[in-house]
C-alpha cells in the first residue's frame, strides 16, 4: 500500500492534537481581568478607563469578580467562573 496515502491522516491527527492541546491551557487570571476591563471600556460612559478595573478572589463558582468603579460613580461588576466565562451579567452598572 502506498505510504502517502498515510500523510494527510497523520498531518489531520498533528493538527487536532494542537488544537486540542491549545483549548485546554488554563486562562490567567490576567486574561479574566482584560477580558472584562475591556468591556467595561466599551460599556461605560465617556471617562472610563481600563485602569478603573480591580478584581477580587471569587467564591463558589465564581473564580474572579472584577469590579470596574466609574469616575461618574458607577460601578460594573463582572463575576467570572473557572474557565473565565461570565457567570451571570449583573445588568450593567450597579447604582
Amino acid at each position: 500500500m502506498n505510504r502517502l496515502l498515510f500523510l494527510p491522516m497523520a498531518a489531520l491527527t498533528l493538527a487536532v492534537g494542537y488544537v486540542g492541546f491549545q483549548l485546554g491551557q488554563p486562562v490567567t487570571e490576567t486574561d479574566i481581568i482584560t477580558r472584562y476591563a475591556a468591556r467595561y471600556v466599551s460599556e461605560a460612559p465617556a471617562g472610563a478607563a481600563m485602569t478603573d478595573c480591580l478584581a477580587t478572589p471569587g467564591v463558589g463558582d465564581v473564580r474572579l469578580t472584577v469590579i470596574c468603579a466609574h469616575p461618574g460613580g458607577d460601578s460594573f461588576v463582572y463575576p467570572a467562573g473557572p474557565r473565565g466565562g461570565l457567570i451571570r451579567d449583573t445588568g450593567g452598572p450597579d447604582t
